[in-house]
């Protein structure tokens, strides 16, 4: 007896199963003029990034974890490289970017390109692992090979535009030569500076800490040239492209870096004891702020054009806004552990306090409780502590040995003078160092040979909660800047009551930065295990008014019977890459949105616009791509309907809200 699952019917699977397939073969190299959208005359290569943009992003994240893992912050001085390093690595990826969402097609060319990318990120990886410019044992061979790095970088950046003014040489796109001769310009001057430095950085030479400057003049200089030409010669504009989308995905790639850090801590914190109520909480906090980061950004990421200048001053600022996100979700990682070792330290005070002075034990008991403590930490379990059981447990035997040193006089004296004999002192401290150098901190060598680990931990606790704290109002300030770069409509009570929110965040995260001029105060609150939930605290409220206004303003809204807009899109009924513009949405279900020209003066725009000559044919795929048949089919889907138009209003522009005109149901949009 046989089983069948068709019933006699042939599947759809097998409809072509008689055919021989057409593979899919890579060109060599593909002209970026393919994405040109001649409507809006702008580059728009795809509506949403490639898998090789994304490959290329998991080289940032790794960098920037590998930094991460290699440099702790104990001062200043590491705390200033950390920021530095993380504008050097995020320099190189944004000007890749800023070419790849305009021009970058997927060739062989690209992907050749691509690998070089890859290899750069490689080198500024070997660099991180020991970049500290403001050490005085500066390593010249280190930043030799970063400025090798990025003049690699910016030499590819301009074999890569010189092959996009190729294309555009070809097609006679005139208007676009200058532009695209300035980046060229641009890209090759910041090639030759970075490529002049490396004699400043010869092996006997070590006084050089101006020059470190250059780096970072060079790179915003840079920046902001790009940004300048896009602006001024809108055709080179990212208007239609997904750079939104790709500062989105870095934004989410960074916030992962501190899902990363979090599965560190929590091993750091739990893994030697097993489970503890006060651990887990921290834990459940670090996760919620970065969950509450996540909601902050992404639950008023922009949908749609929302201006070319406003849009690139938006991009540029997720520098700040993602070293806002490292220095939150890093500091989060580093107050915890504060708080762990802190309260451990008041558990080693307690307990001899509890053998001395309430036990009164002596010789023989009291050294043995003393070893008992000891074992209780297992610093012979790790690499960091292997010496420590050795040194704590000769001081040990050294109190153990000194008989009553623990009676009941001598203890009342200590309690009252709060001064406890040395050898208590010492075992203390050698092992509060153990419980610090256990968590895998990262100490320089030449910070342990002057301090030990507790005086180095005490100080770097402030640098900590201070840039913990200034990531924090950083963060917020971005958050309301932000807010006021997207907003496309009239003002409503959500627009007072978000910034309003924030406002008052940013001005109860400054009062906490205040807390650094009293030590006493600073420790005492580092000591709490409250610092975690006051920052949790401040960003779920942001995000409760947010979330609460917006109710309010949409049944409001909604209630009044006005015409309203759109401002997201529905996440399950398709997608447009985020490109498409937002129609005007009735109560009647009428939607408006943008026409199109016929097509005869559509063809004379396309080829007019793009050149400065007045005779110039219409472009079409046979004069703009000589030798091949390339057809400029539109870039992206049209926009979502609203619901079904009942009455619809007069279709003359003027009385329209918004100035939009109907949209007819067998409208084409291009990108």
């Amino acid at each position: 007896m046989g089983l069948t699952f068709h019933h006699g019917h042939k599947r759809d699977v097998d409809s072509e199963k008689h055919l021989r397939r057409l593979h899919k073969t890579l060109p060599w190299i593909e002209s970026p003029l393919r994405g040109a959208d001649h409507e809006k005359l702008v580059f728009s290569q795809r509506h949403e990034a490639n898998t090789a943009e994304l490959f290329f992003d998991l080289f940032f994240v790794a960098n920037l974890a590998t930094f991460t893992t290699y440099h702790s912050i104990t001062d200043a001085q590491y705390l200033i490289a950390y920021a530095g390093f993380f504008g050097i690595l995020w320099s190189c990826w944004f000007q890749v970017t800023l070419h790849d969402v305009r021009f970058a097609r997927d060739s062989i060319y690209e992907r050749v390109c691509k690998t070089i990318q890859f290899v750069v990120f490689v080198g500024l990886a070997l660099v991180g692992s020991g970049f500290n410019p403001g050490g005085q044992k500066a390593n010249n061979t280190n930043f030799r090979i970063l400025c090798y790095t990025l003049v690699i970088s910016r030499g590819l950046l301009v074999i890569q535009y010189l092959v996009v003014l190729f294309y555009i040489i070809t097609a006679k796109f005139t208007k676009l030569f200058l532009p695209l001769g300035l980046v060229i310009a641009t890209y090759a001057t910041a090639a030759v500076v970075f490529g002049a430095m490396t004699p400043a950085f010869r092996e006997v030479e070590q006084s050089h800490r101006g020059i470190y400057v250059v780096w970072y003049v060079v790179m915003i200089v840079e920046a902001a040239s790009i940004i300048a030409i896009s602006s001024i010669w809108r055709m080179l504009s990212f208007k239609k492209t997904h750079l939104m989308e790709r500062m989105s995905l870095l934004t989410l790639i960074v916030i992962g870096e501190g899902a990363i850090g979090v599965t560190k801590t929590v091993s750091r914190l739990m893994g030697k004891n097993g489970l503890d109520v006060e651990g887990c909480f921290l834990i459940m906090c670090i996760i919620t702020v970065l969950v509450l980061i996540w909601a902050l950004y992404f639950d008023n990421f922009p949908h749609g054009h929302y201006g070319t200048i406003r849009q690139q001053v938006w991009s540029c600022l997720h520098f700040p806004f993602q070293l806002a996100i490292v220095g939150v979700v890093e500091g989060s990682q580093q107050v915890a552990l504060a708080r762990y070792v802190l309260k451990n330290y008041v558990k080693i005070e307690k307990s001899i306090v509890d053998y001395c002075y309430k036990q009164n034990l002596d010789g023989v008991k009291l050294r043995d409780s003393l070893i008992k403590l000891i074992e209780y930490w297992q610093f012979e379990s790790k690499i960091e502590t292997y010496g420590y059981t050795d040194i704590v447990s000769y001081y040990a035997y050294l109190v153990g040995n000194n008989t009553g040193i623990c009676s009941k006089a001598n203890a009342t004296e200590y309690s009252n003078s709060g001064e406890w004999p040395v050898e208590f002192y010492n075992m203390t401290m050698s092992m509060f160092n153990g419980v610090y150098q256990g968590l895998g901190m990262k100490l320089p060598i030449d910070k342990l040979e002057k301090q030990d680990a507790a005086e180095i931990a005490i100080k770097s606790w402030k640098i900590v909660y201070l840039y913990y704290w200034t990531s924090f109002c950083l963060l917020i300030t971005c958050s309301i800047v932000f807010l006021f770069l997207i907003r496309r409509h009239k003002v409503d009570l959500f627009d007072f009551v978000s910034v309003i929110a924030r406002f008052i965040a940013l001005a109860i995260g400054g009062i906490l930065i205040a807390l650094v001029a009293s030590d006493d105060a600073l420790y005492e609150f580092l000591g709490s295990p409250g610092v975690l939930p006051t920052c949790l605290a401040l960003l779920f409220l942001i995000l409760f008014f947010d979330k609460l206004s917006a109710i309010f303003c949409n049944w409001r809204l909604k209630r009044s019977g006005q015409p309203y807009a759109l401002e997201y899109h529905e996440e399950h009924h398709g997608h447009d890459g985020g490109h498409g513009e937002h129609g005007e949405i009735h109560e009647h279900g009428h939607s408006t949105g943008h026409s199109h020209h016929d097509s005869m003066a559509l063809d004379h725009r396309k080829s007019a616009a793009w050149s400065m000559y007045s005779d110039t044919t219409p472009l079409t795929s046979a004069t703009a791509y000589p030798g091949g048949d390339i057809a400029m089919t539109p870039l992206m889907s049209p926009p979502r309907m609203s619901p079904p138009i009942t009455n619809p209003p007069p279709t003359n522009p003027a009385n329209l809200h918004g100035g939009y005109q109907p949209v007819s149901q067998g409208q084409n949009f291009g990108a």
